[in-house]
């Protein structure tokens, strides 16, 4: 009889379960794939917490949509569009991340998981499944008068440019967004007698400019190139204020190799000069092809370049320049083979040594102009950025004293200072390297308070502190201990540091950033090397028109932005990328709409 009951209350067991892990049931009762509802799920993406609310109706996801980031503006749009979109299409979690926003896209994913799993939903299930069909969009051969590779500051001042002059443009971008290296950087525009010099009273003038371009590049830039950027970089700067909409903050950058400050900063970094030249672009006629690849440059039998091949996945297709096309895709600090290959400076730029660039700058234009006979000059100056987060290997935003003129050291484990913070890059990689390789910056409270730093990059912080590559404290011997740095030559470092600035006898010869720090709190962050520029690329002309090997033009082919070898020698001074590229940008694309 106890055999019986025992039976009868394990089969009563089973069925209990049974009925609890089968489909959830939809607000009317009934059965099915999910629980309808609203659910919300967070996860953390590049730079804080990403949340989405997913919606399912009792047999679908109905909607999905990320409510609440923090990621960067320009580079996660296309993910925060693209991947809740392919969710709800597909009807499935195995869904491709975009190209140059993993992390996003990752974050999106396992917000959206988290989502389904307070749904009750069977994740692992839609995880392995492959969902509805995507829609596919077919690409075809078509022409353009202008044909511009690369959707960068380069390329889209480019674009801008060659449409005013009356032509018919596209842009060409294999990455999901557009940006490039620019929407990475800061935006920052070194250029001499601008409107802030004049309200602060700065002497400055296109001629010392160039000076200090040409002897910051070791004299081996070609110095017609360097005086074309030094006289048009503020006439650039008002193009981009006047003209594109970017809106400038109200004070200048002062970076290591100028003389005076002379630099001027989006108020929104990077995005701040991007968004604004993609709005134009694409509200003046220019159209811009996106996840689209560059694949061969095309000749004539004259030799004149007509076009380029193009692919998408496993389409390809021609696109034609009746009148030219413009290379500005970027340097290859991201291609860690020909970094290595070209690099005769560095003891090693293998893939142990990071990058502040975008996984897009592989060098695949040099690459395509080399094969149809340009020349290639400067190919083995590449530049590292000197102070870098150790886990992404980009520079912090919160060592923005090492710029901004407000000051901060660096000091090896020994707790000792070993460079002129706010010397030419070269020189600061070359001296953090010597101490292993990973060093640490400080700075204190009145310093952060003067910059408003903690406001402006609260998320930073937050996220750096939980990594472990920044701590604060109030004392000196509080920082040292908690990264292993000799505690009493810290102290003496700063003495000494302060006296040197109070008495204008820096023993590194620091002149600039001369402020003193002599109460905490302290801030101190962990920092590495990274590669940030190649200075070498396509030989080009004052016209941006590309030479061949013998020196001779290459009709149809112009080339502006880290793509090109002329501009900046074997050390590329900060700030003045972005003047090139605007510079030389405008050029090329004027001159290749007038090309015939």
């Amino acid at each position: 009889m106890k055999k019986i009951v025992k039976l009868m209350l394990s089969v009563m067991m089973i069925a209990s379960m049974a009925a609890c892990s089968s489909a959830p049931k939809n607000d009317q009762g009934g059965e099915g794939k999910f629980k309808a509802g609203t659910y919300t799920g967070t996860a953390q993406g590049n730079n804080g917490d990403v949340t989405v609310e997913v919606t399912l109706s009792a047999d679908k996801i109905e909607k999905v949509e990320v409510t609440e980031h923090k990621e960067s503006a320009g580079i996660s749009d296309a993910a925060i569009a693209d991947i809740p979109a392919s969710i709800v299409e597909s009807q499935s979690l195995n869904v491709d991340t975009v190209s140059g926003a993993t992390h996003t896209s990752d974050a999106i994913l396992d917000a959206v998981k988290a989502a389904l799993t307070e749904a009750g939903a069977d994740v692992e299930a839609l995880m392995s499944g492959e969902g509805a069909a995507k829609t596919t969009v077919t690409l075809e051969d078509k022409t353009y008068d202008v044909v511009v590779l690369g959707a960068g500051g380069a390329g889209l001042s480019a674009a801008i440019e060659a449409q005013a002059a009356g032509a018919n443009v596209v842009v060409i971008e294999k990455m999901p967004y557009v940006g490039g290296n620019t929407i990475l950087s800061y935006a920052e525009l070194a250029c001499p007698n601008n409107w802030l010099q004049e309200e602060q009273g700065i002497e400055d003038s296109p001629e010392l400019m160039a000076k200090e371009m040409w002897e910051g590049g070791g004299k081996v830039a070609k110095k017609e190139m360097v005086d074309i950027v030094a006289n048009n970089a503020t006439a650039a700067a008002e193009w981009l204020r006047d003209e594109i909409g970017v809106k400038y903050q109200d004070y200048l950058v002062w970076e290591g190799g100028h003389s005076v400050a002379r630099a001027v900063e989006p108020i929104d970094l990077g995005p701040g000069m991007i968004n604004p030249l993609k709005e134009y672009a694409e509200g003046h006629g220019v159209e811009i092809m996106l996840n689209t690849k560059a694949e061969e440059l095309i000749q004539d039998e004259t030799g004149k370049v007509v076009g380029v091949k193009v692919s998408q996945g496993d389409q390809t297709a021609t696109i034609s320049a009746n009148r030219s096309v413009v290379l500005a895709t970027g340097g290859f600090g991201a291609n860690v083979e020909m970094r290595e290959h070209y690099n005769t400076r560095w003891e090693t730029l293998d893939e142990s040594v990071k990058t502040t660039n975008s996984p897009a700058i592989v060098g695949d234009g040099i690459v395509m102009a080399e094969k149809i006979g340009a020349n290639l000059i400067n190919m083995e100056h590449i530049q590292l950025y000197p102070f870098n987060n150790p886990i992404t290997g980009v520079f912090y935003g919160i060592e923005a004293p090492s710029w901004s003129g407000e000051g901060l050291i660096y000091v090896n484990k020994d707790g000792k200072r070993f460079v002129n913070e706010v010397a030419m890059r070269d020189v600061r990689a070359e001296g953090i390297l010597a101490q292993g390789g990973l060093v640490y910056a400080i700075y204190n409270q009145e310093v952060a308070d003067r910059l408003n730093l903690e406001e402006k990059f609260a998320d930073e912080y937050a996220r750096c502190l939980e990594d472990g590559v920044f701590f604060k404290a109030d004392t000196l011997e509080e920082v040292a201990e908690h990264y292993g740095i000799n505690a009493e030559n810290l102290v003496e470092t700063m003495d000494k540091y302060n006296e040197g600035i109070e008495n204008n006898t820096d023993e590194f010869g620091r002149t600039t950033s001369m402020v003193t720090m002599k109460e905490g709190p302290w801030f101190i962050l962990e920092g590495v090397v990274s590669v940030h520029h190649t200075m070498g690329g396509v030989e080009i002309n004052e016209n941006a028109e590309v030479l061949d090997t013998k020196g001779n033009v290459m009709p149809g082919l112009f080339a502006a932005g880290e793509v090109t070898g002329s501009v900046h020698g074997n050390n590329r001074v900060g700030t003045c990328a972005i003047a090139d590229i605007t510079v030389f940008g405008r050029i090329a694309g004027r001159n290749a709409a007038a090309a015939e």
